[in-house]
């Protein structure tokens, strides 16, 4: 086997076609910005329509509390059960996920709570939950 004596000659980077990509791509966008350019100026008159639904925003938890001399409050007004249920009804027809919270008393009767949560459900307002309005502390004698 031969020796080599001499060295051979370094390789070339033959550089023409990637030349020709990059002139082909800055033509490409030069004709591609004057395009836009047209499409800008075009005048248009879109149609309009009336907006779908609410335009408020959803209203925050309705509350109902109730206690066990029998008084239901709707907020802060004293309500009775068919009060109560028109109220939610007309809310419920203005905004239909409105949610009700229920506040009973501690000492309130089964059947007060029951017809509370009827009256709600007649009104297909949707109950976010119960919770307890007071706590009654035991009072001390000394």
């Amino acid at each position: 086997m031969p020796l080599k004596l001499h060295q051979d000659e370094l390789p070339s980077i033959n550089l023409t076609s990637m030349i020709d990509v990059l002139f082909l791509l800055i033509i490409f966008f030069m004709v591609g910005t004057r395009f836009t350019q047209d499409e800008t100026n075009v005048q248009i008159n879109l149609a309009q329509i009336a907006p779908d639904g609410s335009m408020m925003s959803a209203p925050s938890n309705k509350t109902v509390s109730f206690s066990a001399d029998g008084t239901i409050k709707y907020g802060n007004q004293p309500v009775s059960l068919e009060q109560l249920s028109a109220e939610l009804t007309e809310a419920v027809r203005n905004y239909p996920g409105t949610t009700v919270q229920l506040k009973p008393d501690r000492d309130v009767k089964v059947q007060l709570l029951l017809d509370v949560h009827n009256a709600v459900a007649r009104s297909k307002a949707k109950i976010a939950g119960l919770s307890a309005t007071s706590v009654r502390m035991p009072t001390t004698t000394r």
